[in-house]
């Protein structure tokens, strides 16, 4: 029987979700910008109409989930309108409000290529000036407009020198919106694997996010580009297990298959097929699927050890967050994967266990 520790991979489930408190700061600052926004006369008159996106909106945003992605879509605009005029417009909102970071040391607008950054620090605890990060519940949300598309959306180039030119130049079409209706799709599908009565998927995409982040850290593949990949495997339905252990070990098996064929190809658009920009550089895709290789058979062999060892090779692959391991050590194990003796398994209570988040992988997905 394979070794799989349940209920370990429960807790690291939890200690992967951005919790409960986050979410409702990250809504609470849509919310926010959205009123912000629709209280402009000019954005109103264009029809814009704010929608949560990105790893927030799927639900797969990796703990601590610091970017929260949000589509300002112009509803009565289209791509024949000016980026340039269309980006302005909402810098001037927002800077209004929130200051800018060039100009201000307290502001907290960031212009961007083609979208606007707004920092949203520890409501308790306010980042001193200059710090270069904050505490647990602080974010940032990232705006980027939108405008209606052929049946799709565009959103401005990032090549600002584009921006004047023709209107499939200086608009990218996307869908982010359908991509989270494809996403919610795969979530209900009958044939999706499952841990217990749960769809699998939402919960494995962010354990798959946190294995990147471990293992390739600034490199790419980035965190999307790894989720789309893990979407098209298991749309496929080449993804088998019935236990958080076997679904990680497959997807990473899968999705280091795909890595290689992506080096010809490139990752295929979630929605479109074609493929995603901005491209990898040669040799990137190769190495992303090494790395991968070698993690699934870390899993494969896990799978096949006893749980000491088993525990050992997945806190090596799941590695660490702000919460620190994120693979709790099963009762009776030391970190070096070996049983503990009668004796010191005394003086080891407490030195490795769950730290007080509520196992909620079974509500998560």
């Amino acid at each position: 029987m394979a070794t799989t520790l349940d209920a370990q991979f429960t807790q690291a489930v939890t200690n992967v979700t951005v919790n409960d408190q986050k979410r409702e700061l990250a809504i609470a600052a849509h919310t926010e910008i959205r009123d912000l926004l629709n209280a402009d006369d000019e954005l109103r008159k264009w029809g814009i109409s704010p929608y949560l996106i990105g790893s927030y909106g799927r639900q797969t945003a990796r703990y601590p989930g610091k970017d929260v992605d949000v589509f300002l879509r112009f509803n009565n605009l289209s791509a024949r309108h000016d980026p340039a005029k269309i980006y302005a417009a909402v810098e001037r909102v927002l800077i209004a409000e929130y200051g800018s970071k060039d100009d201000d040391p307290e502001g907290r607008v960031t212009c961007q290529a083609r979208s606007l950054k707004i920092d949203f620090p520890d409501p308790e605890e306010p980042a001193p000036y200059g710090a270069t990060s904050f505490s647990d519940t602080s974010f940032s949300v990232d705006a980027v407009p939108a405008v209606p598309w052929q049946g799709h959306w565009g959103i401005p180039n990032r090549d600002r020198k584009q921006w004047d030119k023709e209107e499939n130049q200086r608009w990218i079409k996307t869908d982010p919106i359908q991509f989270d209706k494809d996403t919610d799709a795969l979530c209900m599908a009958s044939l999706s694997p499952q841990v217990g009565s749960q769809n699998a998927y939402r919960p494995v995409v962010r354990l798959l996010r946190q294995v990147r982040h471990t293992h390739l850290r600034s490199q790419r593949p980035g965190g999307l580009f790894v989720e789309v990949a893990a979407f098209h495997v298991w749309k496929a339905q080449l993804v088998i297990g019935s236990t958080w252990a076997e679904l990680l070990t497959s997807t990473l098996e899968q999705v280091a298959g795909q890595f290689t064929e992506y080096e010809q190809t490139g990752l295929p658009d979630p929605v479109f097929g074609t493929p995603m920009k901005p491209a990898l550089g040669f040799g990137l895709w190769t190495a992303a699927a090494s790395s991968f290789n070698w993690l699934a058979e870390q899993g494969r062999e896990a799978l096949d050890s006893d749980p000491c060892r088993a525990a050992k090779i997945w806190r090596s692959v799941l590695g660490t967050n702000e919460r620190g391991e994120v693979l709790i050590l099963p009762d009776g194990c030391d970190a070096n994967g070996f049983p503990l003796s009668a004796i010191s398994a005394v003086t080891a209570v407490g030195s490795d266990q769950p730290r007080g988040f509520a196992s909620d992988a079974g509500n998560q997905g």
